[in-house]
């Protein structure tokens, strides 16, 4: 299969190269395996006890999603769906990770392994000490009580090679490709087998909605306390990522009455907490203006407000459905006062995944969303919690995706 030249291109993160020899042979297991359980419970513990994994805030999320009581709640709850315990892998899962979010390989492979799946993950050759981190951990567990699971999951890393790419794609039985539109479209250059599914995870957007009211009302009540954890919960959604995740809002609506007293004080709180943690590069306020800029060109009635180079605040006077195209980040926004729920349907099209909320009735979401057959939409989140990882993502259920079921009459 894999001739020396390709093997020489592939670097192995988990130190066990030899399985891409015969990937293909290695049996399934039934979903929510106790050893696959185990073998995550012991992932967590070394994660928690790295102590560089205290400097990522994603690792330590990651961590405390695969401890063993939030797998066995997990399990628990699919546990109740029909057909479970006939629920088997589908095979060898082949993933494709971004480039822009660290901690996404592992949620991946996560998944396809409680769905029972031997996993072959190819990672950006963009170099994150995140993933470091949760390799060493891995690595060492191969070493130490879970030998017999290094068939089983294989990181690498490997140049842009269409040939190694077709070769693992030609034996697999899974392909989930994380991130752009460009990037799903190279890869599907490269033919599945017939019974193959594939899993695609293309560029989105999401936004934040935020009721103008409800938010001077608590900020009465709770004072800089309130405004301070807000805005610590926005930066967590946005800037702890420079809002290059899909689920990172980089537009925000406003509704209610008292919208110009309540984004004043956002803004402001905001500004403040990103002074204090995040780092602007120059490059990074550049690609801002020219960003606004360039949208100000095409869209004559737009204001810019620029609070300083961490924030740039772009205001268009109508919201339509070719708006997000414009891709910002680094502190870069969207910001759209409306009348009504229905104006912000232009922006929840097919490549909308994640609203998040504050002040907002989370149901009347849901009804807009139900009420319109809006094609986009696939999370209602509070505001904070755009980050969270789940076995849901883009619309998938990616345990029951992953997994078949074997029919007994």
């Amino acid at each position: 299969m894999f001739t020396e030249q390709h093997l020489s291109e592939i670097s192995c993160l988990t130190d066990n190269k030899e399985m891409l020899s015969g990937f293909w042979d290695i049996p399934v297991k039934p979903v929510f395996d106790e050893r696959i359980m185990g073998f995550f419970q012991g992932l967590s513990k070394k994660l928690f006890a790295d102590p560089h994994s205290k400097e990522y805030v994603d690792v330590l999320s990651y961590a405390y999603w695969i401890r063993k009581s939030s797998l066995e709640a997990v399990r628990k709850t699919y546990s109740k769906k029909r057909d479970f315990e006939n629920r088997i892998g589908r095979g060898t899962a082949f993933h494709v990770a971004p480039s822009n979010v660290p901690i996404n390989f592992a949620v991946s492979f996560t998944s396809a392994l409680l769905a029972g799946n031997i996993c072959i993950v190819r990672i950006s050759n963009r170099e994150f000490p995140q993933v470091d981190i949760i390799c060493d951990a891995i690595k060492a567990l191969f070493r130490e009580e879970y030998s017999d699971l290094k068939e089983r999951l294989c990181i690498i890393r490997y140049p842009h090679n269409d040939e190694i790419t077709e070769l693992i794609s030609a034996r697999c039985d899974i392909r989930i490709i994380w991130g752009g539109n460009r990037t799903i479209q190279t890869i599907r250059k490269a033919q599945l087998p017939p019974r193959a599914v594939e899993m695609a995870f293309a560029d989105r957007h999401s936004l934040a909605l935020i009721n103008g009211d409800e938010y001077m009302e608590m900020l009465q009540k709770d004072g800089g306390k309130y405004q301070r954890d807000i805005a610590e919960k926005f930066y967590t959604d946005t800037y702890y990522t420079d809002q290059n995740a899909c689920s990172s809002p980089r537009m925000v609506v406003w509704f209610g009455s008292r919208i110009e007293e309540a984004r004043k004080s956002f803004w402001e709180a905001l500004s403040q907490c990103v002074h204090e943690k995040y780092r602007l590069r120059p490059i990074q306020t550049i690609d801002k203006m020219s960003l606004a800029y360039e949208f100000a060109t095409c869209h004559p009635n737009t204001k810019i407000e620029k609070k300083d180079n961490y924030i740039v605040l772009i205001q268009p006077d109508r919201l339509d459905q070719k708006l997000m195209d414009y891709k910002g980040n680094s502190g870069s926004f969207f910001e759209y006062s409306a009348a009504d729920m229905e104006d912000i349907l232009p922006l929840l099209g097919k490549s909308c995944q994640t609203i998040s909320y504050l002040g907002m009735e989370k149901q009347l979401i849901a009804d807009l969303v139900r009420k319109h057959g809006v094609k986009g939409v696939d999370r209602i989140v509070p505001m904070g919690r755009t980050m969270e990882l789940s076995f849901t993502w883009d619309g998938y259920d990616m345990i029951e995706a992953m997994s078949r079921i074997v029919d007994i009459f």
